[in-house]
């Protein structure tokens, strides 16, 4: 079955279609097209909170642009969400309502539970995966985090962090205090053996790294990029590392979420399967479709 799923986040937009399959009950999942676009809402919802009518320009026109790609590809069926940016919007509906008269698209927001959720079911394609871990979401505005134990969802807390808001300083101390306070109490006694980092950000880490595909990212490793970019300008990191524009401003502050997550669970490295939430959209699209 030939699905889309558009995403709607606070530093980004994207677009992803795929093939998706589940012969003999084995999840079969290739890449048809993908199409990121840095339209950065949470600009505008973290200073002001709500966002402009240029950005909602830019957003309708970047949808149009997906809509078109959904056509071209003839899809079955596709599903748009939106996250932190939209959740946060004091005219998040006026925006809906737009995008549906214009383009057609009904974009859902949906909270942070249903984005953990969503994402979880991506690690349904990584065979075997019977331990307890932890899956860190970090976003531009905001950071999920899930414990699972037998494949269960244990606990799950979404904190107002994220990549885009840290960078324009609209993170309370008391929200940092709010999650290694979680951690502490609802996290560490259960012991999980291994944290999932999801998220664009991480992923271009682990490219900045040049790691393997199954190497995972360590604490260390963090820490020293931190202190080596920086003092870095924009324009330096992305001459000297291979990292867009739009990501080389808030790679930096979601690293420091990585590092602190990482502190406070005690664990030492982060595993990047390099799968996100417009993965586990597309998943939970065929299953709705099949039931």
């Amino acid at each position: 079955m030939k699905l889309g799923a558009i995403d709607v986040g606070s530093n980004a937009i994207r677009v992803l279609i795929a093939e998706v399959k589940k012969p003999l009950g084995i999840w079969q999942y290739s890449k048809i097209a993908y199409l990121r676009l840095p339209v950065r809402l949470g600009d505008d919802v973290f200073e002001k909170g709500k966002i402009s009518d240029a950005k909602i320009d830019r957003l309708v026109e970047g949808i149009k642009i997906f809509q078109s790609l959904l056509t071209f590809y003839q899809v079955d069926a596709y599903r748009a969400v939106a996250t932190s940016a939209m959740r946060d919007s004091t005219n998040a509906k006026r925006i809906q309502r737009r995008i549906l008269k214009e383009v057609g698209v009904n974009l859902e927001v949906i909270t942070g539970k249903e984005e953990a959720e969503l994402i979880y079911l991506t690690f349904q394609l990584i065979q075997n995966l019977k331990i307890n871990y932890l899956l860190v979401d970090v976003g531009g505005g905001s950071t999920e985090i899930t414990l699972f134990q037998g494949n269960q969802i244990h606990a799950a807390k979404s904190f107002q962090i994220g990549s885009v808001r840290l960078l324009k300083n609209k993170v309370k101390a008391e929200e940092w205090e709010k999650m290694r306070t979680w951690i502490s109490e609802e996290i560490v006694p259960r012991n999980p053996q291994k944290i999932y980092g999801v998220g664009g950000t991480i992923n271009s880490v682990h490219k900045i790294l040049q790691a393997n595909s199954n190497e995972p990212v360590s604490l260390i490793q963090l820490n020293t990029l931190i202190k080596k970019i920086g003092d870095l300008s924009v324009e330096e990191r992305t001459l000297r590392y291979p990292i867009k524009e739009d990501r080389a401003d808030v790679i930096v502050p979601a690293m420091e979420i990585f590092s602190e997550v990482l502190e406070a669970t005690g664990l030492e490295e982060v595993e990047v399967p390099k799968m996100g939430l417009s993965d586990g959209v597309l998943l939970d699209l065929y299953r709705d479709k099949t039931i």
